[in-house]
């Protein structure tokens, strides 16, 4: 996804988070044209999460840092394309996986520097390669002892399920 195409060069908000949501969208919303040409779901969906680090702390049992290692959103991302592919006709389905263009889920990545709004304003992957469109998600961890304002949080970038249904439908299909 193109950051400049995007609106992002232009956001003057701040850390106001909702601000940032109404700028963003309205940068989003006026920039695309309504032809068919261009998706129309959701580029992502930010979210926060319970880390396992704080699950684990609150029940009682050893809880190390190392509990949020590894990949965390990237199995969410490939959940978001299997229920994608389970819900759209068998003949839909067919069709995409004998002539598409496949997703692949790819390695989580923290933004850099590892702060709020470098995640907020680091967007999905959507890039192509030789054989797949790699879908690589931007990640914030926080441990216990981080700042208490993010401590025990895991923030994961996701692939909508709306948009792995529309990719199978519609954009998954066009000539690559």
């Amino acid at each position: 996804i193109n950051a400049e195409y995007m609106g992002v060069t232009e956001t003057k908000a701040g850390l106001d988070g909702w601000a940032i949501i109404k700028e963003e969208k309205l940068n989003i919303l006026t920039a695309l044209p309504d032809d068919g040409s261009v998706y129309v779901s959701a580029i992502e969906i930010a979210t926060k999460l319970f880390s396992r680090q704080k699950a684990y702390n609150i029940t009682g049992y050893p809880s190390p840092a190392s509990l949020d290692d590894g990949d965390r959103c990237k199995p969410i991302n490939q959940k978001a394309y299997d229920w994608a592919l389970q819900a759209v006709s068998p003949e839909a389905r067919q069709r995409f996986l004998s002539k598409g263009f496949p997703l692949e889920m790819v390695g989580d990545e923290k933004p850099n520097p590892p702060a709020g709004p470098w995640w907020i304003w680091t967007y999905l992957g959507y890039n192509k390669a030789a054989t797949s469109l790699q879908i690589k998600s931007y990640y914030a961890f926080y441990s216990l002892d981080a700042d208490p304002y993010g401590a025990g949080n895991h923030y994961c970038k996701l692939l909508s399920p709306a948009r792995a249904l529309e990719y199978i439908l519609v954009d998954g299909l066009r000539k690559q």
